[in-house]
């Protein structure tokens, strides 16, 4: 999977709110073909609609929070220079996510407010999920920028650019000695793999009494290089200034 010639009709960028849409449908085409997706929205043909509105509003929170995300495509000219791909990059762990509950609020009791969510599986995925990156590398602090989306387009894939933007966030990671790390569903697993990520845990998603479940694999690429000591929140702030300011 990740070896492939260049491209020259894509390129890499960070986005901006004007490419909202447009990630929006990447998303929506790009991962229903993953378990995630199919074990947290299986009504999305349903209600269509619903799943748009909700993925746009997830996408508008990460963007709408440079100094904290990186929201970086990959365009193509044989698509009007339009996403064909996207990555949702944690450059700074320890600064709290400023979003919504998405449409379905995390105490059961509250109303759902979206028809093509299974909200108990919305709900177990959330909040393992967290519960995951805390136990495998919450050691790791800012020491780690993380990905936590990925998808291409399947009218644009075998053409390099999920690779490519794999490839951003490590070379990030390798100019400010950082690790990277992912929580991968079993379609990423083996383009992670062959980028030289390394398995250090793996877990199940159910909800108790349900047969339904997924499973993620945690994976890990190693800094560059180590530091001779810790860095102080000071030189973390100087290294995020040219993330700053895109949006």
């Amino acid at each position: 999977m990740g070896n492939f010639p260049a491209d020259k009709r894509l390129a890499l960028r960070t986005a901006t709110l004007d490419d909202l849409e447009d990630i929006a449908t990447v998303a929506q085409k790009g991962f229903p073909d993953d378990p995630e997706f199919d074990y947290r929205f299986p009504y999305r043909h349903e209600f269509p609609e619903d799943n748009r509105k909700w993925i746009v509003q997830e996408y508008r929170e990460y963007l709408e929070q440079p100094d904290k995300y990186a929201v970086i495509i990959v365009t193509a000219s044989d698509n009007d220079n339009k996403a064909v791909a996207l990555s949702v990059w944690d450059i700074f762990i320890s600064k709290a996510h400023q979003g919504s509950d998405l449409g379905v609020p995390d105490d059961p009791k509250e109303q759902v407010r979206r028809r093509d969510a299974n909200a108990s599986h919305f709900r177990k995925f959330k909040q393992q999920m967290q519960e995951e990156f805390d136990a495998h590398f919450g050691q790791y602090g800012d020491d780690q920028i993380h990905l936590w989306l990925l998808a291409t387009h399947p009218d644009f894939r075998r053409r390099g650019a999920g690779t490519r933007l794999c490839r951003w966030g490590l070379e990030q990671a390798s100019q400010r000695s950082l690790y990277t790390t992912v929580l991968a569903s079993p379609m990423g697993r083996s383009l992670y793999g062959e980028l030289s990520f390394v398995e250090c845990g793996s877990f199940m998603i159910h909800v108790d009494g349900e047969a339904d479940n997924i499973k993620i694999w945690a994976m890990t690429h190693e800094r560059a290089k180590e530091l001779g000591k810790p860095r102080n929140l000071f030189l973390r702030l100087l290294e995020l200034v040219p993330f700053l300011g895109h949006n």
